[in-house]
């Protein structure tokens, strides 16, 4: 039993890190992307 509750408490943490870990990425993504259509858009402009 006390084996099924160190797992699970394990689990718990790697999926709280795996949500970290992609909701950073997600973010840098999303900003990488906004960033180069704003310099696509001041390119265009010129």
């Amino acid at each position: 039993m006390t084996s099924f509750l160190t797992y699970e408490v394990y689990l718990s943490k790697f999926l709280i890190l795996t949500s970290f870990v992609l909701l950073i990425f997600i973010t840098l993504a999303v900003i990488y992307i906004s960033y180069v259509s704003w310099k696509d858009k001041k390119r265009l402009k010129k």
